[in-house]
């Protein structure tokens, strides 16, 4: 008879195996929660790598193909071979998490890249955007990063799951005496932790656990559900609103002005209305922005008029814009500050067209 130290070993080197088989599959099937490299900061909670090149791809095949470009700042870019940015009086920043950064689709479709388009001659473009950031670390970016560029105008893109992660960010946040973050330390873990990021196996885990906490946290709750993806309305409040208005205030201390916008319903458009929706996370700020007069800028309206026209705006299994997405956003942005944009009206594609079809 086998002893207990026997099959211990047995039952080690048998998970061992069926860890390395699994890690196979995974990387065979493309399941390995997406293809988003980070590093953890000390100050920002995670950052881009710098001078980095990575090919983009998406377990459900909807996207990638393609390679995503990070400058020696971080900073995502069109690549080897773009022009040299040239310095302008004018400096327009965007800021936002994943949307902003747009890396479901390439730099030029990207409405970051048809802006750098567009204000040729007349504007230089930065494109701040980094995966799930929220309202506690653009505050924290705008004063280590973005301030110091001293940019003439700041276009930020707020997303719904922004009030959650604001609770997450702030729990661990080190806080100045006025309680605003002055850093978010990021995971550590060390040599470890860093290896286990590069494993198919422990990121699959590792989503399957987050959607277990969602599904865990939301029992019972009627889930605006989309390609299988849910998309959260949250009520409006908890840290989020202060950080935004005390973000305003160092923003225009800071010599520029911010707009804020929201990402559109993604339900709203594409949803099967099976749930009534009369309110969402895109007209409680909008309210809100009003409210205390900080400049909005309304993405929703043109985007119904896009999907009216039967122009696709968000990937089906991804949450993120598609490429028609990211156009009708350039185009509004553009069109609402053509002093900007002087190259406004190049931005064309069946959203825009739909979207603004006495203006083709």
């Amino acid at each position: 008879m086998a002893s207990v130290r026997q099959k211990i070993v047995a039952g080690l080197v048998g998970l061992v195996a069926a860890v390395f088989v699994m890690e196979i599959v995974l990387r065979v099937l493309g399941l390995g929660f997406g293809s988003s490299p980070m590093v953890p900061d000390p100050f920002l909670h995670h950052v881009h790598p710098r001078n980095y090149t990575f090919r983009q791809h998406h377990p459900s095949g909807e996207l990638g193909g393609f390679d995503t470009h990070y400058d020696a700042a971080g900073r995502v870019f069109g690549g080897p071979g773009s022009p040299a940015p040239v310095a302008m009086p004018c400096r327009i920043a965007l800021m936002g998490d994943s949307f902003a950064e747009g890396g479901q689709v390439p730099y030029e479709v990207s409405y970051a890249g048809l802006l750098d388009q567009a204000a040729l001659g007349a504007c230089e473009v930065r494109n701040y955007g980094v995966r799930s950031y929220s309202p506690a670390v653009y505050l924290l970016q705008w004063t280590r990063e973005v301030q110091p560029w001293q940019p003439t105008h700041v276009f930020m893109l707020l997303f719904s799951n922004d009030i959650r992660d604001d609770v997450d960010y702030m729990a661990t946040a080190v806080k100045d005496a006025d309680g605003w973050p002055t850093a978010i330390p990021g995971p550590s873990g060390g040599w470890l932790t860093s290896q286990l990021r590069k494993f198919y196996v422990a990121r699959f885990a590792r989503m399957v656990y987050l959607q277990y906490e969602w599904a865990r946290d939301h029992a019972g709750e009627e889930q605006w559900t989309i390609g299988g993806v849910v998309e959260e309305n949250p009520e409006w409040g908890g840290p989020t609103p202060g950080l935004l208005m005390e973000l305003a205030r160092r923003v225009t201390a800071g010599g520029a002005g911010l707009t804020i916008m929201v990402v559109p319903s993604r339900y709203r458009l594409m949803g099967d209305g099976r749930i009534k929706v009369d309110r969402d996370f895109h007209h409680t700020v909008k309210a809100w922005a009003g409210e205390h007069g900080i400049p909005f800028l309304d993405l929703q309206e043109p985007f119904e008029r896009a999907a009216k026209g039967g122009v696709t705006l968000f990937f089906l299994q991804d949450v993120h814009f598609s490429a028609e997405g990211h156009a009708l956003t350039a185009a509004v942005i553009a069109r609402w500050a053509p002093q900007l944009f002087p190259h406004a009206m190049a931005i064309s594609s069946r959203s825009v067209q739909a979207a603004f079809p006495s203006q083709r």
